[in-house]
């Protein structure tokens, strides 16, 4: 099971394989495309490109991706990556073979409908000035699933495979939810990413990099309020509207997020790590790691270690 990972059902294993590389199985709906993709041999320089904007999520296997005006990355399951219309992809597939495909998921999602759902979050949920509006992203985007996009696209695929006469309804539904969704993480990562500029200016960049400087030790709701000069319920409300975590969560997130960085330093031990993450509960602190990324800390440096050869 991969980190968040996405699951294709009995369902889906019923489909026909007509080729070895980017073999694609489609479902249309009225506002989107959705195509799993799979490959079962090596190959290099795969293009791969959509008229819409689309997001890929990988499901099994590795992907080297190229892409416009971005040094190559490793693509990973548990990963997606958001681009835009007209888009154009080259693809390695260095590992795939017959015993261990490569499978990714493509959606392409109708303008219109994002557009539709951008004026809609605005409408009903609107930002304080210093935010500025909801929007979509219009770049290429990489982001680690968590566990509501995860949820998400395994529903949406459970959707499109039924045959419930509602369908269509259904995935719309569905595509609303993930636009919201995603409109969030890219608030929250960027707001996280340019906090220096943003600190002086806005209460939770403020917090957000207050957190960042504090990982290694505990940190309350109460002391997060204090540095909002907000009350504590206020602050709640304000951060999960605009992280679309509450402080607890996003606080694990960043911790996570620190321990797989040190988990590429060798001289660290998984101990070492953990109280480096501000957990003094090494169980706890193993929990909230496979919590996010269904691997253990010392499966996902032995992860590591075998992706680096």
């Amino acid at each position: 099971m991969t980190q968040h990972g996405i699951v294709l059902g009995p369902a889906f294993q019923k489909r026909t394989l007509e080729q070895l590389v980017e073999n694609r199985t489609s479902f249309q709906g009225s506002h989107s495309e959705l195509h799993i993709y799979e490959t079962h041999a090596t190959a290099r320089a795969v293009s791969l490109q959509f008229r819409e904007p689309v997001l890929t999520s990988m499901i099994m296997g590795k992907k080297v991706m190229h892409l416009q005006g971005i040094k190559a990355f490793d693509y990973m399951p548990g990963e997606s990556l958001i681009l835009p219309g007209n888009e154009p992809m080259q693809i390695d597939f260095p590992e795939a073979s017959a015993t261990t495909p490569t499978k990714c998921l493509a959606l392409a999602i109708s303008p219109d409908l994002i557009r539709d759902t951008v004026a809609y979050v605005n409408d009903r949920m609107p930002r304080v000035a210093e935010e500025g509006e909801w929007g979509f992203m219009e770049d290429n985007y990489h982001l680690l699933n968590d566990a509501s996009v995860s949820s998400l696209l395994n529903r949406l695929i459970g959707v499109f495979l039924e045959g419930n006469t509602a369908r269509d309804i259904f995935v719309d539904l569905c595509l609303q939810e993930l636009l919201i969704r995603l409109m969030q993480t890219r608030a929250r990562n960027l707001l996280v990413q340019q906090y220096a500029q943003y600190r002086n200016s806005h209460r939770m960049a403020h917090v957000a990099a207050y957190i960042r400087e504090n990982l290694y030790r505990s940190i309350s709701v109460g002391e997060l309020a204090s540095q909002a000069c907000m009350s504590e319920p206020a602050f709640f409300r304000s951060f999960k509207h605009q992280f679309g975590l509450t402080p607890i969560e996003y606080i694990n997130q960043e911790r996570i997020t620190l321990a797989k960085q040190l988990l590429n330093e060798k001289h660290l031990s998984v101990t070492e790590i953990s109280f480096a993450c501000g957990y003094n509960n090494m169980s706890y602190f193993i929990s909230q790691f496979k919590k996010q990324l269904a691997f253990t800390p010392t499966q996902w440096r032995h992860r590591l270690k075998k992706s680096s050869h």
